[in-house]
């Protein structure tokens, strides 16, 4: 095979690795044979130049074809960028994914007084032993990092809401989350000050990746026949989890006046394929 180069979404070109592909594809649990089926077929379409985002719309359509749930997991990411642009709808989606870890009183945007000043949390919530508070950082591009400045100025936020008493006789679970990656000094700043960090893949193990497919919850942005504009308006009806737009018969896509009802049924015929026998 040629040596070709990609243009990542950063606008910065590396060098086309046909093993990340696969070793992609193997971490979405697709299974060896449809591997090989796709590898091959990606390498009859590739170019130089071609751009990350082309290559994994092309993959993500294959995996339609072929594994259902694989598709799922592998569209997981680009999926949760897609509840931009602002952060809203991340945190909302967040709540509900702490729900199923236990926490019962969970609540996005709350103001909670420290001991210097009032903080305003992008989630709280808690469970019989713990009280949680997460930063959530949110970016549309994969390819941005959150840095160590974040880390530092919300350390400083939590010991103050420590010494104002808030956790009272409950454990601090403190987090910072992001929907893509931290930078090097930012992890590293993380583990020697004792911050809890929650990255798309950091740390290895149980991190943002894997407790979002534990919960079971799959954000609304997952449906590849909902148009922007209609993602942007479920959301706007904090529709953000395939949950909430199947609850009630799908009553929140019924109450859309904009489309038409053979759209609706495409909607619901996809969601009943691949989400609901799925999950």
């Amino acid at each position: 095979m040629s040596a070709f180069y990609v243009k990542k979404s950063d606008g910065t070109f590396e060098y086309f690795d046909i093993n990340k592909i696969r070793q992609s594809l193997k971490r979405s649990g697709v299974k060896k044979n449809n591997i090989e089926k796709i590898i091959e077929q990606i390498k009859t379409e590739i170019y130089d130049g071609i751009s990350s985002d082309l290559i994994y719309q092309r993959i993500s359509e294959l995996l339609r074809k072929y594994e259902k749930k694989a598709y799922l997991r592998y569209n997981l990411p680009n999926a949760v960028a897609k509840l931009g642009p602002d952060g809203f709808a991340f945190e909302a989606f967040l709540v509900e994914v702490f729900k199923k870890k236990g926490y019962k009183k969970i609540f996005r945007g709350r103001k909670i007084r420290g001991k210097c000043m009032t903080h305003e949390l992008d989630v709280v919530g808690e469970n019989d032993f713990e009280k949680l508070t997460i930063e959530a950082k949110f970016h549309n591009s994969r390819s941005k990092k959150t840095d160590f400045q974040v880390i530092l100025y919300m350390k400083a936020r939590f010991e103050d809401l420590e010494k104002g008493g808030y956790y009272g006789q409950k454990k601090p679970k403190q987090i910072i989350v992001t929907n893509t990656k931290f930078t090097d000094n930012a992890k590293k700043y993380a583990k020697c000050s004792g911050v809890d960090v929650l990255s798309w893949n950091y740390p290895k193990m149980k991190n943002l990746h894997d407790l979002i497919l534990d919960s079971n919850i799959h954000p609304v942005t997952a449906v590849f026949s909902l148009s922007k504009n209609v993602r942007n308006e479920l959301i706007s009806k904090k529709i953000v989890t395939i949950d909430q737009l199947i609850k009630n018969d799908f009553q929140a896509l019924n109450e859309l006046k904009t489309l038409s009802k053979k759209k609706k049924q495409d909607i619901i015929e996809e969601v009943e394929e691949f989400f609901i026998k799925n999950i």
